[in-house]
C-alpha cells in the first residue's frame, strides 16, 4: 500500500486554513458586534442613529428635538441662560442642582472649550478629571440664541469620544483619536496574526511533520519505527494510535516470516515423507521388472509396493484435507449435539483398542445433557487422534482417561494419559504438521499431520487445544465457549 504527501499539502489543507478560520472569525465576530451596535442603536433611537447624539437634540434656534432616546437612556436636557441658570429641564431631573458655575460645569463634562476662528460655534473636548461624578453632561450653545443646552446622562450607559482640534492661522486641522486607536487595532490585529501562526506552527504543524516522516520511514521500509512527540493530547492520541500500528505491522511481518517457515518446512517434510516410500516403490518395482525377486518374496514385494502406496496417497490426502480446513472460506456443518452422549459413542467404539494394548480406560462424562453447536465428522476425528496418541506413545504408564465438564457456557474436554513427559521442545511445536512422538524418521503409520489437524479443526469452532503436563499426566485440553 503505497502513499505519497506533497510538500506544502498538509500547510494548504491545515495550517493556513486554520489561520484563515481564526481571521474569518475574528472579522465575524467585529462584524457581528457592529451589527449588534447599530441595531441598538436604532431600537433606542426609534430607527434614528441621529437621535442618540448629544449635539443633535437641539437645533440652532434652540428647539429641542425629540428625547424619547434619551429619556429610554435615563438621561435629559437642561436649558441654562448665558449664567448657566436652569430655565428649563425636558424629561425627568434626577440631580437638585439649580445652577451651574463653570467649575461645575468642567466637571461635568470635563471639556476645554476651543473657539474656532471665523465661526460662532464652540467645540468641546472631552478631557479628564479628577472628580468622580455620577452623571455626564455634553453642553451646546444653540448659534442663533444666548442659551446653552445641557444634556445628561449615566455615565453607565453613556461614554465620550476624545477629540483633539489644533488651530493653524489659516486652515484648521482635526486629529481624531479613532484614527490612533483603528492604527493602533490594525497593528495588534497583525502581531496576533503573527502569534497565532507560530502557535499552530509549533502545536499543530510540528507534529504532523514528524508524523509524515514517519509515514515515510515506513514507507522506505524501516523497521521498528516509534515516534516520541510530546504534544496536546489528540495528537498523543494519534502518535499513541501510529506507534501501536507499527508495533502491529512488525507482529504481522514475524507471523508473516513465521508462517513462511513453517510451509517451508512443512514442505521440506512433507518431500521427506514421500520421498521414502516413492523411493521403496520404485527400487521394488525394478527389482520385479527385471526378474530379480524370487517368485516366493513377490507376494511380500506387492504387499510392500501396495503400503508404501497406500502411505503416499494418505500423506496426500491429509496434507490436503489439512490445506482445505485452513481456508477461511471453509464452512463448517454444524450440528446441535449432547457432548456426553457424543464422546460416550467415540469411546466405545475405541474401548476394545486402548483395552487390548493393556491400558486401563478411565471414563469421566456427566450423565446431564450438555448441548453444543460442532461438526460432529470433524470433532469426532479430533478426539480419535487424541485417543490414538495416547495408546501410540504411552510407553510406560497403563491408563488413559477422558474427561468432560461444563461451568457456564465454557465447554472443557481433557484427554490424558500417564505416560512419559513430553520433551519441551516439542511440546512447543507439537500441533506444527510433520510432527511426531517419536522424533525419528522412522515410519510409526502417522502422518505427522494429526495434531495440527486437531488444532484447525478445534479453532474453527472458536476453541483452543493445548498441550499440559499435570500431576505426572500429559493433558491435552479442548476448550470453547458455547453460545
Amino acid at each position: 500500500m503505497g502513499f505519497s504527501i506533497k510538500k506544502g499539502q498538509l500547510k494548504k489543507r491545515i495550517f493556513t486554513k486554520l489561520v484563515g478560520s481564526f481571521l474569518l472569525f475574528l472579522f465575524i465576530v467585529i462584524l457581528t458586534f457592529a451589527a449588534c451596535l447599530l441595531l441598538e442603536g436604532f431600537l433606542i433611537g426609534r430607527g434614528k442613529i441621529d437621535n442618540l447624539m448629544p449635539y443633535d437634540i437641539v437645533d440652532d434656534d434652540g428647539n429641542v428635538k425629540n428625547i424619547d432616546s434619551v429619556k429610554r437612556l435615563g438621561g435629559w436636557v437642561e436649558e441654562l441662560d448665558s449664567d448657566y441658570h436652569i430655565i428649563k429641564v425636558y424629561g425627568e431631573k434626577k440631580t437638585d442642582t439649580q445652577k451651574y458655575t463653570p467649575e461645575d460645569i468642567y466637571d461635568l463634562i470635563a471639556v476645554k472649550e476651543i473657539q474656532k476662528q471665523n465661526s460662532n460655534s464652540i467645540e468641546f473636548t472631552v478631557g479628564t478629571t479628577d472628580k468622580k461624578e455620577e452623571y455626564i453632561g455634553f453642553i451646546y450653545k444653540a448659534k442663533n440664541t444666548d442659551k446653552y443646552f445641557l444634556c445628561i446622562y449615566s455615565r453607565n450607559v453613556m461614554q465620550a469620544r476624545i477629540t483633539v482640534v489644533f488651530n493653524g492661522d489659516s486652515n484648521s486641522v482635526a486629529y481624531n483619536e479613532s484614527n490612533h486607536f483603528s492604527v493602533l487595532f490594525l497593528g495588534l490585529l497583525l502581531i496576533e496574526v503573527l502569534l497565532f501562526s507560530l502557535y499552530l506552527r509549533r502545536k499543530i504543524k510540528y507534529p504532523l511533520d514528524k508524523l509524515v516522516k514517519g509515514m515515510e520511514r515506513i514507507r522506505s521500509g524501516e523497521n521498528g519505527v516509534i515516534l516520541d512527540i510530546k504534544t496536546e493530547a489528540e495528537f498523543e492520541q494519534i502518535v499513541d494510535t501510529f506507534n501501536m500500528m507499527t508495533k502491529e505491522l512488525e507482529r504481522q511481518k514475524e507471523e508473516n516470516t513465521k508462517l513462511v517457515a513453517q510451509k517451508n518446512q512443512m514442505l521440506l517434510e512433507l518431500s521427506h515423507d514421500i520421498k521414502t516410500p516413492i523411493a521403496t516403490i520404485k527400487s521394488y518395482a525394478n527389482a520385479l521388472e527385471a526378474g530379480l525377486v524370487p517368485e516366493e518374496k513377490q507376494e511380500a514385494y506387492h504387499h510392500t509396493i501396495d503400503v508404501k502406496a497406500d502411505r503416499v496417497q494418505m500423506l496426500i490426502e491429509e496434507m490436503f484435507f489439512m490445506l482445505k480446513m485452513d481456508n477461511p472460506d471453509y464452512n463448517l456443518n454444524i450440528e446441535k449435539v449432547d457432548i456426553g452422549e457424543f464422546l460416550r459413542k467415540i469411546c466405545a467404539e475405541n474401548y476394545d483398542e486402548i483395552e487390548s494394548a493393556g491400558f486401563d480406560f478411565h471414563i469421566a462424562i456427566p450423565e446431564e445433557k450438555i448441548m453444543a453447536d460442532i461438526d460432529v465428522k470433524l470433532f469426532e476425528r479430533v478426539i480419535e487422534n487424541l485417543l490414538s496418541n495416547a495408546t501410540k506413545y504411552n510407553k510406560m504408564g497403563n491408563t488413559i482417561g477422558i474427561t468432560c465438564e461444563k461451568e457456564d457456557k465454557k465447554i472443557c474436554i481433557k484427554v490424558t494419559d500417564d505416560g512419559q513427559a513430553i520433551d519441551d521442545a516439542l511440546a512447543s511445536q507439537m500441533f506444527s504438521a510433520f510432527v511426531r512422538g517419536d522424533k525419528t524418521r522412522k515410519s510409526d503409520g502417522g502422518t505427522g499431520l494429526g495434531l495440527a489437524i486437531s488444532k484447525i479443526i478445534v479453532e474453527k469452532h472458536g476453541g483452543e487445544i493445548k498441550y499440559l503436563r499435570e500431576n505426572g499426566s500429559n493433558v491435552f485440553v479442548i476448550t470453547w465457549t458455547q453460545m
